[in-house]
């Protein structure tokens, strides 16, 4: 299975993209820019080699890495993601598309859930992407420690979506070493998943913690 990682070059896209390299995925690094995508792919394989993986990740900007894969993550910001999809859905039609955008207002000190009028981030990028299958994931997974390859963890990632869509995105999650997909309903259920997030943030300002993110025991 080939899987693009648009926005592969930064956020959490960067732990996904080794991590699934890792996993076995034939993985696609994509971003606005094609050099970009390219030397970002280059250092993912130096990281990997030094962990004795002979892995190669491709690139590509995110139109040809969208034409080329079978499922797309849309590891993009979260104020540019909807501009993405809607640039996309030509090439996106028929394929499976996660999605783990959190639309968040900051006021003070404290990150507000800011959903669009459909719902939540993922309910919007179906509307866009309506000829395509389009699930939710990886909400709560923290960048960074995500991006350390060195980190050890055991998280659990809930995944929304339409029954086909969402078994193949939760045999995905579950083939990254500390993951753990559980299902949590229909796409509509987004909402209450991307809703943790600032939880998590506010939490963690608050208490002095970091790299915090959800474990169902």
């Amino acid at each position: 299975m080939k899987i693009a990682v648009l926005g592969g070059t930064g956020n959490i896209g960067v732990g996904l993209s080794m991590r699934l390299s890792i996993a076995g995925y034939d993985v696609i690094v994509g971003s606005r820019n094609k050099e970009k995508a390219k030397e970002k792919a280059r250092e993912y394989e130096t990281i990997l080699k030094s962990m004795g993986y002979e892995n190669e990740i491709e690139y590509a900007d995110n139109r040809r890495a969208s034409e080329l894969c079978d499922v797309a993550i849309l590891a993009i910001p979260c104020e540019h993601v909807f501009s993405t999809a809607e640039s996309l859905k030509d090439v996106l039609e028929g394929k499976i598309v996660v999605s783990p955008a959190v639309p968040m207002k900051k006021e003070g000190k404290t990150f507000y859930y800011s959903p669009p009028p459909e719902g939540s981030a993922a309910e919007k990028i179906a509307s866009i992407l309506h000829n395509s299958q389009v699930a939710s994931a990886f909400h709560t997974i923290p960048a960074k420690k995500f991006a350390d390859m060195k980190a050890v963890f055991s998280w659990d990632v809930p995944v929304c979506g339409e029954k086909s869509a969402k078994e193949v995105v939760m045999e995905i999650v579950n083939s990254i070493d500390g993951l753990r997909a559980l299902d949590a309903g229909p796409l509509s259920s987004s909402r209450l998943v991307e809703s943790v997030t600032p939880l998590l943030i506010n939490v963690a300002i608050r208490a002095g913690m970091r790299d915090l993110s959800i474990k169902f025991v």
